[in-house]
């Protein structure tokens, strides 16, 4: 039985979310940063908190593992990378490496609100609907705005250009009509990460992907594919964001997330195989 499902988000949503989930995370699990940000309702087992509790989880640069006891369970949305910063009207950088309650951003009252609707249902699946009725009142009050578009214009522009061959920061900019310094900015509030560390994660993102559609094809191949120089820029890599060798990470990596980054990782909205 998979820990972890993932399913499509309502139409309307799709620009913004990459999937709502469920999930009953007991025991040990090994995540790596792809970029994302998660909004959970999470009700630990023994825990004290009757209507469970809401977190905010931002993007990490290194992967990193958690457990629970059995009997845990959660559900949640994870946002588009670089959405979260517009549909929450928050500093993502703020969050990353870190886990925040929500009511540190929308305040105690609604926060407990929600957490009291979504506790009440009978269902998981009822219980990420109001999970997904939360980000869409969100995204109302903020495209009255503009600001959620405006922020989809600069995630893909963004996107976009760092899955060219050989991009820079400073053509970037220049592309985007900014400094350096004003794009760095841009991009810590939005993504959490600066563009170099933001160049990092897809590619090895990027690799993760090769890797899941062709595990017989030649690290080395793999590597140069996803736009490492050679296999020892893949290892060097690997090292510094799983703590782990390439041959070490991948005996102990299951594909928890194998699709959710989809902006860079898959060309759909929503990719259909998501396996846990």
């Amino acid at each position: 039985m998979r820990w972890y499902t993932p399913f499509a988000v309502p139409a309307e949503l799709s620009s913004v979310l990459a999937c709502s989930w469920t999930a009953m995370p007991a025991g040990q699990h090994l995540l790596v940063p792809d970029g994302c940000v998660d909004v959970l309702w999470m009700r630990r087992a023994g825990g004290t908190q009757r209507l469970g509790a809401l977190w905010v989880c931002g993007p990490e640069t290194t992967a990193w593992t958690f457990s629970l006891p059995p009997g845990s369970s959660a559900v949640g949305v994870r946002f588009r990378p670089g959405m979260a910063s517009a549909v929450l009207d928050i500093n993502v950088s703020t969050t990353t490496n870190r886990r925040v309650q929500l009511d540190a951003f929308v305040g105690v009252e609604r926060s407990a609100g929600l957490a009291g609707r979504v506790a009440l249902q009978n269902s998981v699946v009822d219980r990420v609907r109001v999970v997904e009725a939360f980000v869409s009142d969100c995204v109302a009050t903020r495209s009255e705005r503009a600001d959620v578009g405006n922020a989809e214009q600069f995630v893909q522009s963004v996107l976009d250009h760092l899955n060219a061959p050989r991009t820079t920061q400073a053509a970037l900019a220049d592309r985007l009509q900014m400094s350096t310094r004003q794009l760095h900015r841009r991009s810590l509030h939005s993504f959490g990460y600066g563009i170099a560390t933001l160049v990092r994660l897809l590619r090895f993102q990027r690799f993760l992907a090769l890797f899941d559609a062709n595990p017989t094809s030649s690290l080395a191949s793999l590597a140069t594919t996803a736009g490492f120089t050679d296999q020892a820029h893949l290892s060097r890599e690997c090292r510094a964001i799983t703590g782990m060798s390439p041959t070490k990470f991948f005996t102990r990596w299951f594909p928890t997330f194998p699709d959710m980054s989809d902006p860079y990782k898959t060309t759909a909205p929503f990719a259909a195989n998501m396996v846990a």
